[in-house]
């Protein structure tokens, strides 16, 4: 699915962007047990949002830019840039931080070049000094890139390995093709390398789908855990297994029939079903896991963004983690289009808006990191 989505506006979105231009707390519902505080403002479509291990916030821009912003603050740094081609929906994308940073201070990037012709995308490594990052080192280079489908969310594994989500490039084809990597999940050594123990001898570790936006692990389980885009229906959250087969071009959600002969292929293929899935589309972005007690009655959520549906959302998952309980819907309409969401080691809650990235509509100070916090400190 592309990312569509107009904002939607009451007359009070108008009084919180007022309220929260200033860097004070915003009016919030009463039923909601969070303020709401602006940290950041004027950035230009920034996409993915990691807790540094130097206790900064570090994101991308899909300009090209990685900043370092300090949350008691609010002050934004420039830690290094990369040259990209901000086109559709590519430009600099996921982030990611080596295990090891104290020894091996490594920023992992994806990114896309090329000209409309030409697209690809390139997962690059840089060296941070301190001060600043050194240039990018290519590690993989050649994935499928397009306007539209570029997935790129990164994440380091339980197993110290490189988890990558790549959208198919606008053919669907790729999906289902184990010699593509679009349509994927790739795991990879640290070096970029396919990863030992992968089920196709190759980089792939699970293929099928569309364009996967959201890559997170439980803290405490490790099993992975992703949110993708479907076409105009059937957004999905999945549980990601070693080999699995999610089903895309054939299989929109669930094995259900709903746009043709779907249950033939799954039984055929091995699907593994979402968890939950939604028509029409929301346009489903970044997830984290929530881990504290900071935010009653949060503990053990999963939290993901949502473009077209302007919303955050709160799932309660069952005992085992293999269910969807509950899903509650917050900030609706309030902010315009929410890209990431990172959780914080204290238990406050950031969120980066995409309202600049072409199909928002922009206030005054889009694009912004905003911060949520318990009502009582």
């Amino acid at each position: 699915m592309i990312d569509r989505g107009r904002r939607r506006i009451a007359p009070i979105v108008g009084m919180v962007f007022a309220a929260a231009a200033s860097g004070a707390a915003s009016p919030a519902p009463p039923s909601d047990p969070f303020v709401v505080s602006v940290v950041a403002t004027g950035l230009n479509t920034p996409w993915d949002l990691a807790w540094g291990p130097d206790g900064f916030i570090w994101f991308s821009e899909r300009g090209g830019r990685i900043s370092r912003l300090d949350p008691a603050s609010g002050k934004r740094s420039t830690a290094g840039t990369i040259d990209v081609n901000q086109i559709g929906e590519g430009g600099l994308m996921g982030i990611a931080f080596h295990p090891d940073f104290a020894s091996s201070p490594f920023v992992y990037a994806m990114h896309t070049r090329g000209g409309f012709l030409r697209m690809h995308n390139r997962l690059v490594r840089m060296r941070w000094n301190g001060r600043t990052l050194g240039p990018p080192e290519t590690l993989l280079d050649d994935f499928p890139g397009a306007g539209i489908h570029n997935g790129s969310r990164i994440a380091v594994g339980p197993d110290r390995m490189l988890y990558v989500t790549m959208g198919d490039a606008g053919n669907g084809d790729n999906a289902q093709d184990l010699h593509s990597l679009g349509g994927k999940i790739l795991r990879l050594t640290l070096d970029g390398r396919p990863a030992p123990g992968n089920p196709f001898d190759n980089a792939v570790w699970s293929y099928g789908h569309r364009n996967p936006q959201g890559l997170v692990f439980h803290p405490a389980t490790g099993v992975l855990y992703e949110t993708e885009h479907g076409p105009s229906g059937n957004d999905e959250v999945n549980i990601i297994r070693r080999g699995g087969n999610y089903g895309w071009p054939v299989v929109h959600g669930f094995c259900d029939d709903d746009i043709g002969p779907e249950r033939e292929f799954c039984r055929a293929h091995g699907v593994v079903e979402p968890l939950v899935a939604w028509t029409p589309t929301i346009a489903i972005t970044g997830a984290d896991f929530y881990l504290s007690d900071r935010i009653p009655g949060w503990r053990g959520s999963l939290l993901a963004t949502s473009l077209k549906a302007q919303t955050l959302f709160r799932f309660t998952l069952s005992p085992d983690g293999m269910r969807i309980a509950a899903k509650e819907p917050l900030l609706a309409a309030r902010y315009g289009r929410l890209r990431d969401v990172l959780v914080a080691p204290n238990g406050d809650v950031y969120l980066a808006t995409s309202n600049r990235d072409g199909r928002g509509s922009p206030e005054r100070d889009d694009d912004r990191i905003i911060r949520l916090s318990p009502r009582s400190q």
